[in-house]
């Protein structure tokens, strides 16, 4: 039998160091402007992917024909495991041997979906389909996921358990359900999500144009199933944001003091529509008090 949904995840995808290593660094940072220009950055070190293959310090993944466009990945190291999240497809890995007796599970966007992306002038190769853009621990048997729908976002929980031995790997379609303020429209759009005591907190566009930017937090307990984001007023809070990370670091050991932090840029508010600074924020949210801050 697989547990319930109510289960705490033992997931651990990060290192807690290197979260407050992160946001000491981007707090370094935060008030120093990046200013945007044409010039493209040189990289110190180039390799093509041929260079990799003949290194012999890559592993290709044969299965990737079939899912190609990788958005996101979840490391799942206590089980020795590998979540790929594509387009249309789900992938789960085994650390050991990524290409032995990998599962993977189809989920297109409904095919009507597809149609009205196609009719508002979207690419019906690289927009209209669900590219795969959430992937989060719920608890010991579930995943939380989300996929573009083709731009009509849609989340869905995922069955990760064990019966008679054998690992389960199966979409519940029967609870489907919406992912707006969770999940981006489009699939090249900068986001970041964390799921936390059943919680998940979003950075992403809240519409089908991508100009309304939001902080999310939606699911949780049963009797708390709603969603809370950023103000929306005719100067958003937000002016353009493009987000990086978020991760939850606590501040204390009182777990009323913990935070989500999110890192992001925007555009500066001030200066001409030609001229405009790009900053490097931080945004933190209050779990419990549930009030925004940011600088």
């Amino acid at each position: 039998m697989t547990a319930n949904k109510n289960e705490r995840p033992k997931f651990r995808s990060h290192d807690f160091h290197l979260f407050h290593a992160l946001m000491i660094l981007s707090m370094t940072m935060l008030f120093l402007p990046v200013i945007g220009t044409s010039k493209q950055n040189i990289p110190r070190l180039k390799l093509t992917y041929k260079d990799l293959l003949l290194s012999n310090s890559c592993i290709p993944f044969l299965g990737s024909s079939e899912g190609l466009d990788f958005q996101t990945i979840l490391l799942d190291e206590e089980r020795g495991r590998l979540l790929v999240g594509a387009k249309d497809h789900i992938f789960l890995l085994s650390l050991i041997d990524i290409n032995k007796n990998f599962k993977k599970i189809y989920w297109p966007a409904a095919k009507e979906r597809v149609e009205l992306c196609k009719l508002a002038g979207k690419d019906a190769n690289t927009e209209c389909a669900n590219f795969i853009r959430v992937l989060q621990p719920y608890n010991k048997t579930h995943l939380y996921v989300c996929g573009t729908g083709a731009f009509h976002p849609i989340c869905g929980y995922i069955d990760l358990g064990v019966y008679k031995e054998e690992v389960i790997f199966k979409l519940d379609t029967q609870n489907l359900e919406s992912g707006r303020l969770k999940c981006p429209f489009d699939p090249q759009q900068p986001f970041a999500s964390v799921m936390t005591d059943e919680y998940l907190y979003s950075g992403t566009a809240s519409d089908f144009l991508g100009k309304d930017t939001a902080f999310t937090r939606s699911l949780g307990p049963t009797h708390d199933h709603h969603y809370i984001r950023t103000d929306i007023s005719e100067h958003y809070w937000l002016n353009g944001a493009k987000f990086i990370g978020t991760f939850p670091i606590p501040d204390t050991y009182n777990p009323d003091d913990d935070k989500i932090y999110f890192f992001f840029r925007e555009s500066s508010q001030e200066g001409t529509t030609s001229d405009k600074t790009i900053l490097s924020r931080v945004g933190r949210v209050c779990k419990q008090h549930l009030y925004l801050e940011g600088g």
